[in-house]
């Protein structure tokens, strides 16, 4: 049971707030960091018999050399590890050649030296988070701790965790929000032109334009995920590199039954993904016991043979042994050859680099490949593939988007399916909007599901596979979701074990519309002012709103005095604890609003009372008007964590005490 205690800051006594960890029954039917950088090595040692010589600051690795002293030989600079700005005594030829590994430096070629600077891509004199800086966003320079919130541009100016109209600083501007330019991200600028928070050369849709600089050839660079020459082809894909032999193993393609790495991605038959649900390495559940020398996986544990445990005495695997990391051969038996072997992890011949986005390898051996290693997170080749969470394409209005996923690892599903590959979009609200959903025109057996707050822990608010009406085709109908960011992910459905995986090319298609009316007899917030029906002032005139209570218009039935009267006050044919508004919490099931501590955790009503403003709320609590509409005390009085269990997903704001997406 997780728990949440309040602070003496908003009560004299120690008070628990006991949380259901378990999922909970819901009511709706839709699912002091030091910013500088060392300056590296030091200085070099006097020069003979005249004026100390000054060796220049040292990058990773070796140090300069100084200048000569008046009358002497200048001295030489010290070695060095740090990340500290400097030009190394390394000879390059190009930037690859200076990588050192280090994410939190920037490595160049100059004058045919290695040159090293702390990390800061979009120059504006803070390094990122990652790195001991205060820059939530190194890919916009209108963004760091020492800019003023600017409420039209979606961006955390001020880097103080909340946006334009989140951000006090905007309570009075008369505008919230960014508008996306219709021409999309302009290449030099300086502004974020399709509100996705890159800017220019930083956002993916200016990769390969002649402003954010072309190459004269793809070759010699086919494999660091940029369309260099601007011709709208990617390393192995340009026609320039189909000489270069890192690209020769794509064009034949796994063969999943032949012993062999043919496409040279250190995986071998069923261990390569590419060999999921495909003949042999398709198994249909339960399976049967393994069967240890037929290449195939029989039980349906995803381990083939010897790499399966049921096979380790068996005499066919007798001849596994230690991987031997440069042979060329699956020595352990784990479908895995030398460097990709975690065996193989700290060999000589196996030395960790920076990961290289689209090749198919662990270049960095954090067990993430490709597109789903954070460090690809802005990649264009992963930008354009929408894989996963850390590249999630913006949906900035109603319209159609299309892509494909073909390839795509699954790494997330809905409670209604979702286990092949899949698409992943978001989109900010600024505003109180009916939002539709829907993937017909997708070639596949299509799900979408909805998490609002996070896109990897948030709360899974709708889940579809096949209500659109179309074959294969997902709908999900929001009547109001109100303002914050949503995740969309357009899944397939499953993998068949003889058709393969529900993937290919998909359509979303989206409406969005802000602010719409309120419909008086649906039993819904329809307009996003929390108040439904009759309780909603826009109804009151209307029949039957405008006599059901008493002969007058039904009022809202907020708070303890509605909720403990016996009367429908808002006339939806419920009253008191059995009206959804008395009893709002998905989590607190046993609490009412009722003025009483039910549960006996120190907290009155427990996040149970509906409201629109903190004017609705007693007892010294707010409304959570940013997440769940309810009161409760501030979220910066407990000692723990109360925002999970009161939206998943949320983080505790300092600056408005509540539970922030």
């Amino acid at each position: 049971m997780a728990r949440a205690i309040l602070s003496n800051s908003f009560s004299t006594l120690l008070l628990t707030a006991a949380l259901f960890s378990g999922a909970a029954c819901s009511r709706s039917t839709l699912l002091g960091v030091d910013t500088s950088f060392d300056t590296g090595g030091s200085a070099g040692t006097a020069g003979t018999a005249g004026t100390a010589g000054s060796g220049a600051s040292g990058g990773t690795g070796a140090g300069g050399t100084g200048p000569t002293g008046p009358g002497g030989t200048g001295g030489t600079g010290a070695s060095t590890t740090s990340t500290g700005t400097g030009t190394s005594t390394v000879i390059c030829e190009t930037d690859q050649d200076c990588e050192d590994g280090d994410i939190c430096t920037t490595d160049t070629c100059e004058n045919e030296l290695c040159v090293s600077v702390p990390r800061d891509d979009d120059q504006d004199g803070f390094g990122p988070l990652a790195c001991g800086g205060l820059d939530c966003n190194d890919f916009n320079p209108q963004v760091n701790p020492g800019k003023a919130e600017v409420c039209t541009d979606a961006a955390d100016n001020n880097c103080n965790g909340v946006a334009d109209c989140f951000d006090p600083a905007c309570e009075n501007a008369p505008t919230c929000g960014c508008t996306p330019s219709p021409g999309g991200e302009n290449c030099s600028n300086n502004k974020d032109d399709d509100c996705d928070e890159i800017v220019d050369c930083f956002d993916s849709e200016c990769a390969g334009t002649p402003e954010c600089g072309c190459a004269a050839s793809e070759a010699g660079k086919c494999e660091n995920g940029f369309d260099d020459n601007c011709n709208g082809k990617i390393d192995c894909d340009d026609s320039q590199c189909f000489s270069d032999p890192k690209c020769q193993c794509q064009v034949v393609g796994e063969l999943c039954g032949d012993g062999q790495d043919n496409d040279c991605d250190l995986l071998v038959d069923c261990a390569d993904p590419n060999c999921q649900g495909v003949f042999p390495c398709a198994c249909v559940p339960p399976g049967v016991p393994e069967q240890c020398g037929d290449g195939q996986d029989n039980d349906c544990d995803n381990l083939v043979d010897c790499a399966d445990a049921e096979c380790l005495v068996s005499p066919l695997c007798q001849n596994c042994s230690m991987e031997i990391c440069d042979d060329g051969i699956d020595n352990s038996c784990d479908g895995k050859i030398d460097c990709a072997d975690a065996g193989c992890i700290f060999a000589p011949n196996c030395p960790t680099g920076p990961e290289i986005c689209n090749n198919g390898l662990d270049d960095d051996k954090d067990g993430k490949i490709d597109c789903q290693d954070p460090s690809c997170a802005n990649n264009p080749f992963c930008v354009t593939q929408q894989a996963n969470c850390l590249s999630p394409k913006l949906i900035p209005g109603s319209g159609t988007y299309t892509g494909d996923t073909t390839g795509n690892v699954s790494e997330t599903k809905g409670v209604c399916g979702g286990d092949a590959g899949e698409a992943v979009f978001y989109f900010t609200l600024i505003d109180p909007s009916y939002v539709l959903l829907d993937s017909i025109g997708t070639t596949f057996d299509s799900t979408l599901y909805v998490r609002t707050g996070a896109c990897n822990s948030g709360k899974e608010i709708g889940c579809d596979d096949d209500s659109a009406g179309v074959q294969w085709s997902a709908k999900l109908e929001f009547t109001i979701l109100y303002p914050g960011t949503y995740y969309v992910f357009l899944d397939g459905f499953t993998v068949d074990p003889q058709g393969g995986a529900n993937e290919g090319p998909f359509t979303l298609n989206v409406v969005i519309t802000p602010n719409p009316t309120e419909i008086c007899n649906d039993g819904k917030d329809n307009d996003g002012d929390i108040y439904s029906d009759c309780a909603d002032s826009d109804c009151w005139t209307t029949a039957p709103c405008d006599t059901c209570f008493n002969g007058s218009h039904g009022v809202p039935e907020f708070g303890v005095a509605a909720c403990t009267d016996g009367v429908d006050n808002d006339c939806d044919g419920t009253n008191d604890c059995q009206d959804e508004d008395c009893s709002a919490s998905d989590y607190y099931i046993t609490e009412c609003c009722d003025g009483a501590d039910e549960n006996g955790n120190g907290i009155v009503d427990d996040f149970n009372c509906k409201c629109a403003s903190d004017a609705d709320c007693q007892f010294g609590q707010i409304c959570y008007t940013h997440t769940a509409h309810a009161c409760g005390p501030p979220c910066d009085a407990f000692f723990g964590q109360i925002c999970p269990f009161v939206a998943a997903g949320s983080a505790c704001s300092m600056v408005t005490q509540q539970c922030e997406f």
